[in-house]
């Protein structure tokens, strides 16, 4: 639940700020945006980065 709304933040951020990947995953907890992307992918489909393309 907790990771569904984590996610669901991201999406957000992806959709509605230019801030790189690295920023996003900071702001959410991730120390590190390379695992971030993971968990993304793992939870939504896509990296962060064709996430954002795809908006």
């Amino acid at each position: 639940l907790i990771l569904a709304r984590v996610m669901a933040e991201a999406q957000r951020l992806l959709r509605h700020a230019a801030s790189p990947v690295a920023e996003v995953a900071a702001a959410l907890g991730y120390d590190d945006a390379s695992y971030f992307s993971r968990a993304f992918k793992k939870h939504v489909g896509s990296t962060p980065e064709a996430f954002r393309r795809q908006r």
